[in-house]
């Protein structure tokens, strides 16, 4: 079973364990990416799970292609094992061998998923530098870095959602998404999902 859902308070380290991820990365990809520091450990003095979220934006989309690749089922924890282009492989076993957990799209299309939880918990998201995810992603935290109401508003949302699905979290993940919605739509988001209903 996955890690319960528990909202902490902002610890200020959590700058530093985004600095000490992305040099291990760096380190193992060859130090020719750039990595940035996205969700709601991001936003100083906002609560979250105590999780590091990294982006990996990437130029080249045959780093991205996933074609023969087993389909994961989000909220499982099953590793996904790389096939195809073999750019795409290596960097698989690259994140991979930071102690992360590659689950494919994991339901995302376009965009590649790894976890590590227990005691140094973090994410890793790759996708192409030009989309939408990669612009919604940084705009998201980008606004509640500026809109402080917002970010406490997230923050209640988040403590009481995380009372309700305590012990699951796609359904903590799923409940966020009008809020999320909102915001992205007020700051310029461009994701498709953004128009759903």
């Amino acid at each position: 079973m996955a890690d319960p859902v528990i909202i902490v308070d902002y610890d200020p380290a959590w700058p530093a364990r985004f600095a000490a991820e992305a040099e291990a990365l760096l380190r193992s990809l060859g130090g020719a990416h750039g990595l940035e520091h996205i969700g709601s450990t991001a936003v100083p003095g906002l609560a979250a799970k105590p999780v590091i979220d990294i982006l990996l934006a990437v130029d080249d989309a045959a780093l991205l292609e996933t074609t023969g690749e087993e389909q994961a089922v989000p909220g499982e924890g099953k590793p996904i094992t790389p096939a195809g282009e073999p750019a795409h492989v290596a960097l698989v076993q690259a994140i991979a061998s930071c102690d992360f957990t590659y689950r494919g799209v994991n339901g995302l299309p376009g965009r590649l998923y790894f976890f590590r939880h227990g005691s140094a918990s973090a994410h890793v998201h790759v996708a192409q530098r030009d989309s939408w995810f990669v612009h919604d992603q940084l705009l998201f935290s980008d606004w509640l870095r500026a809109h402080p109401d917002d970010a406490a508003r997230y923050e209640a949302l988040k403590r009481g959602l995380a009372g309700r699905f305590r012990d699951d979290r796609v359904a903590y993940t799923n409940a966020k998404s009008d809020f999320i919605r909102d915001v992205l739509l007020r700051a310029g988001g461009v994701g498709p999902w953004l128009g759903e209903t």
